[in-house]
C-alpha cells in the first residue's frame, strides 16, 4: 500500500510540475480522436461516403454537404458550427474536403490555396496517395487523416458523422508520457 501511495504521489507530482497546459493538451488530444455528431440542412442535400476500414486507402461514395453541426469535430466541441464536406471516392482513388469550422460561402471567398487549408484538401486511397505524394492535383493525407475511418451519411435535411482518428488516439495515449507525436500541443499558444 505504501508503494502504491508513493507512486501516486509522485505521479501527481509530476503531473502538477506540468502545469495547467498539460492537461489542457490532454484535453485537446482526446477531442481530436473522433469526430462523432449530427449534421443539420436547410435544402436538402446527400452524402454517404466512406474511407475504411484502418487506413485510409479505399473510399467509396460521394458527398457534397453544406450544413450546420452538433458534437465533436475538428478538434473541438461544436453547438450549431458550419460544417462543410465534399468527398468522392472509387477504390482506388478518393479526394475529400471537409471543415468543422467553415461553410461553402466563407470558402468561396477565400482564394484557392487558404481554401484548400481551410476545408483540410487531400487525395485518398492508393492512387490519391501516389499521386499526392508526386505532388499531382492535390496533397497527400496528413498522418491523421491517413489513419481514420470517416464516415459521412446526410439524407435530406439530416446527417451522421462519424470519424475514428487512429494516429490521434496514439497521440493522447503517447501525450501522457508528454511525448507529441502530431506536434498539436500548445495550441492555445499558437493562436
Amino acid at each position: 500500500m505504501k508503494r502504491t501511495l508513493t507512486t501516486v504521489f509522485l505521479f501527481a507530482l509530476l503531473l502538477a510540475s506540468q502545469g495547467c497546459a498539460y492537461l489542457h493538451d490532454r484535453g485537446n488530444d482526446a477531442l481530436d480522436i473522433v469526430d462523432l455528431g449530427f449534421t443539420f440542412s436547410k435544402k436538402p442535400q446527400f452524402s454517404a461516403y466512406v474511407n475504411a476500414p484502418f487506413v485510409a486507402l479505399e473510399p467509396i461514395g460521394y458527398g457534397n454537404v453544406d450544413a450546420r453541426f452538433v458534437g465533436i469535430g475538428g478538434g473541438k466541441a461544436a453547438w450549431l458550427s458550419p460544417h462543410f464536406e465534399r468527398s468522392a471516392g472509387l477504390l482506388l482513388w478518393g479526394r475529400e474536403e471537409l471543415t468543422f469550422e467553415h461553410s461553402r460561402a466563407d470558402l468561396a471567398a477565400m482564394d484557392k490555396e487558404e481554401s484548400r487549408k481551410a476545408a483540410e484538401f487531400h487525395q485518398v486511397g492508393v492512387g490519391g496517395l501516389i499521386l499526392g505524394l508526386a505532388g499531382v492535383y492535390g496533397p497527400p493525407p496528413k498522418p491523421k487523416d491517413l489513419f481514420a475511418c470517416p464516415h459521412y451519411l446526410h439524407l435530406g435535411w439530416f446527417g451522421v458523422v462519424g470519424t475514428a482518428r487512429y494516429w490521434e488516439m496514439l497521440d493522447f495515449l503517447v501525450g501522457w508520457t508528454t511525448l507529441d507525436i502530431t506536434g498539436d500541443d500548445k495550441r492555445w499558444e499558437k493562436k
